[in-house]
């Protein structure tokens, strides 16, 4: 571990020997210039209780000692030189540590890790032989520290010319050039850093330079024959390179959508190097994109829908990600056990089941429609804007690259909060009391056999002594990721028992936008989840094996059936009747343990969706050997009452089996942005007293109509089933409505035309909302009935072994 200097002269002067930052320290009239910007810096400051700062510490290094390590996540700290030198170490391609430079005084690194949220590119060790004194800067100092004029341009310019010789370091590995050549390179290039909306180049305008686009997304539009035609790109293109051979105008505009990084070369200074200009003019070719245009040939409806679901993933922010959190709408049953895992596991939910919906094609046809929800869930962004006015540095890149808060160093300030703009990110109380422990056998059985959902946990009305909580990836939760686990498991996605939820990477998962970035340049690391909705094996094998086993066994147990009946004995006491029994008993055990799993959050027990799957087999397997067990004859009253319960079980079982592959793909076709039920129900309630406010005018002629045509009309059984039938979306459907009611519109005053309209408008908006309650409500319709039967027959079960035991011992 470093020595950390306490003294906060040494600091000081180790400030005035730093170019960039001695102007930190500068007097007027006997006062320092910044001096609460260097009381913060330095000493640390109290705001309300809450120690602030101090942001630089002087540390020193042993002989040998790491200041950093290669590939470690560092983007809370940067360092600069004091004394000694510090020596810059690389792994070779045969993984051998490599020394390439040494760092003098004033020498500053590590702030690429902050600045571009990439992990640390080399190791940095304090000489073999010496001390070496650094100077650490925490992120929060940055908003500081810009004020001074040196710093703010010292750190500019390392910034684009470390990015700079990164992406040429980089393009040596993937083209052909000499050393010179990428020396020559070097000198005429720039790195460049464009903001939003910024236009990197106009339509028929001389093309004077070559991009390439490391980071970002951008559209291109071109006029044709007084239509306009556009698509969107990726990082990893080159544009401009026929400018370099002949002089010639763009083809098109190029408008950024975001903050964009590139490399941005002079074509003028490129033609005053032949050979290096006809070189990269070569190597460049494979990097040049598409023509616009070049997919016309897809069908229209298909290349609609892609380049509607492109600009909407980009525009939302959700190819920034580095681990997304979605939820694939058309397997996802609603039942609200992800953000109850997430609950229970950490105290408090991180996930809002309400955010950012796009409906996109999951293949090239226009029936492919996927319609995907990105929960209100941190992403852990790629350029996370939460960083940037946290005053503590309690938030930042942890070690597996996730975006966390360190509760120790929170201050409940809120400003991470408010600059997240995906709202993944709340407040809480500190002293939070923990929820009431159910310890009475009592207790524990009412909360087991429960089928009324979760109680939603209290809401947060503490004002004071806050504490910021985010999804964490649950890093910090032993049981659910313990130490030497080779893959990372989430509590939210292990316990969705349909495998709706997923965490994914959405450079691969949205093939749409794998398409538009050429991934072979500049690809960067991203956190990798499991894209069970386009792959999962284990879900596939289980199938396979449920299927198997269940035919065998039935097939077994006909043949043993038709060759020796239920009586005949086989093995000792054994007879068919007693294996059916047996295998059925079994069965039913197995199926019992599922909703045992549901009750596990907090640590691994095998995601919940296989554990439905085995649910589901094993009572197929027990449903088919307990009727072969019974038989011709029921027996008595109450082997007869148990094979009624066991078939109303097996019943409301595949009820609920239908119900689950059904319903939400129905919702998906009517519903548009998925919404709770709660949320459908307060909507239900708005649109009932808006229609009967209007339905109460004073206006006879309005009144009459929306009592006596509108309600009648579209608020029926009639206007109900329309929606599960037709399908169409709300915006067709009012339209629909006001054309039906066209004649009435027309006959009424102007006053009066526009609250019929709204009324017509409410009225079909209502029975859409209807029509989605009514669907969630189905999906929860065969659980009380399937808990019911279930206890009724175990218990009878239960009885029933007792009896067969009892007359076998007699």
């Amino acid at each position: 571990m470093p020595r950390e200097h306490k003294s906060r002269r040494e600091v000081l002067n180790a400030i005035r020997e730093v170019p960039s930052l001695k102007d930190l320290l500068a007097e007027h009239d006997g006062h320092y210039d910044h001096e609460l910007d260097l009381e913060v810096s330095v000493y640390g400051r109290n705001y309300g209780g809450k120690k602030v700062g101090p942001y630089l510490r002087l540390l020193t290094y042993e002989p040998g000692e790491s200041v950093m390590s290669d590939g470690e996540w560092g983007g809370n700290t940067f360092y600069v030189v004091i004394k000694g030198h510090a020596d810059v170490w690389i792994k070779a391609p045969n993984n051998q540590d490599i020394k390439v430079a040494e760092l003098k005084p004033g020498a500053q690194f590590g702030e690429m890790s902050v600045l571009a949220g990439v992990p640390r590119s080399a190791t940095i060790k304090a000489p073999p032989d010496s001390q070496a004194q650094v100077l650490e800067i925490q992120r929060p100092a940055l908003r500081l520290l810009r004020k001074l004029t040196a710093f703010g341009e010292s750190l500019d310019k390392s910034y684009r010319e470390h990015s700079r010789d990164s992406m040429i370091e980089d393009l040596k590995s993937r083209i052909s050039l000499t050393s010179e050549m990428f020396n020559e390179l070097r000198t005429i290039s720039v790195f460049r850093v464009f903001s939003k909306n910024h236009s990197l180049a106009r339509e028929k305008s001389q093309i004077d330079r070559i991009y390439l686009i490391k980071q970002g997304w951008l559209r291109r539009e071109r006029e044709t024959n007084g239509s306009s035609e556009e698509d969107y790109l990726g990082h990893g293109f080159c544009f401009g390179v026929d400018g370099a051979m002949k002089n010639t105008t763009w083809p098109y505009s190029v408008t950024l959508l975001g903050r964009t990084e590139v490399l941005e070369i002079s074509i003028r200074a490129l033609r005053q190097r032949v050979a290096l200009r006809e070189s990269l003019v070569r190597e460049f070719a494979p990097f040049s994109p598409p023509q616009l245009g070049s997919r016309a040939s897809s069908k229209p409806v298909v290349r609609e829908k892609e380049i509607a679901a492109q600009q909407s993933l980009i525009a939302t922010g959700l190819v920034d990600a580095t681990n997304l959190l979605v939820m694939d709408m058309d397997l996802c049953v609603r039942c609200g056990n992800c953000s109850l895992a997430c609950h229970t596991i950490h105290g408090q939910s991180r996930l809002l089941r309400r955010g950012i919906h796009v409906t996109r094609l999951d293949a090239p046809r226009p029936s492919a429609v996927q319609s995907v929800l990105a929960p209100a869930v941190c992403m852990h962004c790629q350029d996370p804007e939460c960083l940037t006015g946290c005053p503590t540095g309690a938030i930042g890149r942890f070690g597996l690259g996730q975006i966390d808060i360190d509760s120790r160093t929170c201050i409940g300030c809120g400003d991470c909060a408010s600059q997240c703009p995906y709202n993944a990110i709340s407040l809480i109380s500190r002293k939070a009391k923990p929820p009431e422990a159910k310890t009475g056998l009592k207790e524990k059985l009412r909360d087991y056999l429960r089928i009324a959902p979760e109680p939603l946990p209290p809401a947060v009305d503490a004002t004071e002594d806050l504490l910021a909580v985010k999804c964490n990836l649950c890093s910090d939760r032993a049981t659910m990721n313990p130490p030497g686990s080779k893959t990372r498991a989430y509590s939210c996605e292990e316990n969705c028992p349909t495998g709706a939820l997923a965490r994914i990477n959405p450079r691969t998962y949205f093939t749409e936008i794998g398409a538009i970035e050429d991934l072979t340049l500049f690809d960067q690391t991203h956190a990798a989840g499991r894209n069970i909705h386009k792959s999962d094996p284990p879900k596939r094998t289980s199938h396979i094996v449920g299927i198997a086993l269940t035919v065998l066994l039935t097939a077994v147990t006909i043949i043993g059936l038709r060759d020796f009946g239920l009586g005949e004995r086989l093995l000792g006491f054994l007879n068919m009747r007693w294996i059916t029994g047996l295998v059925g008993l079994v069965g039913i055990a197995g199926v019992m343990t599922y909703p045992v799993r549901r009750r596990i959050y907090t640590r691994r027990a095998g995601p919940l969706r296989y554990w439905l799957l085995s649910h589901t087999y094993l009572g197929t397997i027990a449903g088919i050997m307990i009727l072969l067990h019974g038989g011709a004859d029921s027996g008595g009253a109450l082997t007869t009452l148990l094979m009624i319960t066991f078939d109303l079980v097996i019943f409301t079982g595949l009820l609920g089996i239908f119900l689950y592959f059904v319903v939400p793909r129905l919702m998906t076709k009517i519903e548009g942005a998925p919404l709770l039920i709660d949320d459908l129900k307060q909507r239900r309630e708005e649109l009932q007293n808006e229609l009967a406010d209007i339905a109460s005018l004073p206006s006879e002629p309005l009144r009459s109509i929306v009592r006596g045509k509108v309600i009648p009309r579209l608020v029926s059984f009639g206007g109900l089933v329309r929606q599960y039938l037709r399908r169409e979306k709300l915006e067709a459907l009012i339209e629909s409505a006001r054309q039906e009611f066209a004649a009435e519109i027309n006959g009424l005053k102007n006053e009066d035309r526009e609250k019929l309209e709204r009324a017509i408008e409410a009225a079909a908006t209502l029975r859409r909302v209807d029509a989605l309650i009514y669907l969630h409500r189905s999906l929860k319709l065969w659980l009380a009935p399937h808990v019911v039967t279930t206890s009724l027959m175990l218990a009878l079960l239960v009885v029933h072994i007792i009896q067969v035991i009892y007359y076998s011992a007699r």
